[in-house]
């Protein structure tokens, strides 16, 4: 009887494949042949579940979104968490997690940046693959500013803050040191402390 193949988890082994070698030398490096070979299956294989690179990259990042936010729920967990931000724990640490799992603090996610680098670059003059980034960067931001609208209700935040403009601004500086990490600027130890240093000042006093 012919093995059954499971479609989503050859997808996601197709992803792996992709992120470790663009963890090596670069998404360029990372041809449908190449992607074959590092995934241990035929290049037929690749391009029966995806037709383009294209398709395949917007796997990826989504596949790698789905990662980095399993890494976070597991990490607010460690931390007391119960799934829910009303749990033991704080919003602060909770955001503080998220830093930590978006920023390039090891060879995964590295390798995770490298990628998403890759993908905004080719994506500036492909506007079908702009919407995709757009709508993950609206979802992430409008859960941000919900959280940190929650910590205000919950009197862990200052209350003046504007969760939207707050949410933005956090967004964008682990972008930035996330840049900073990847070229070398910065260390991670830097890099998290100046997260911590920033939710720090919007604690309520």
């Amino acid at each position: 009887m012919p093995k059954k193949v499971d479609h989503d988890e050859r997808r996601r082994h197709i992803a792996e494949a992709v992120l470790r070698i663009t963890g090596r030398h670069g998404l360029d490096h990372a041809t449908l042949r190449d992607i074959a070979v590092e995934a241990g299956i035929s290049l037929g294989a690749v391009q029966h579940y995806f037709r383009s690179k294209d398709e395949l990259l917007q796997h990826v990042i989504a596949h790698t979104g789905e990662q980095v936010t399993a890494r976070i729920m597991a990490g607010f967990a460690g931390l007391g968490g119960t799934g829910d931000t009303g749990g033991t724990i704080s919003v602060g640490s909770f955001l503080r997690v998220m830093a930590s799992e978006m920023l390039p603090l090891d060879a995964r996610r590295r390798a995770e940046r490298r990628v998403l680098q890759a993908f905004g670059v080719r994506a500036a003059d492909a506007p079908h693959l702009t919407e995709p980034l757009r709508e993950g960067n609206d979802w992430l931001h409008d859960r941000v500013a919900e959280l940190i609208g929650q910590a205000q209700r919950d009197g862990e935040l200052r209350p003046e803050l504007h969760a939207g403009h707050e949410s933005i601004t956090l967004l964008a500086m682990i972008e930035g040191l996330a840049s900073d990490i990847m070229f070398g600027v910065r260390d991670p130890g830097q890099a998290m402390e100046s997260v911590r240093y920033h939710l720090d000042r919007l604690a309520a006093r």
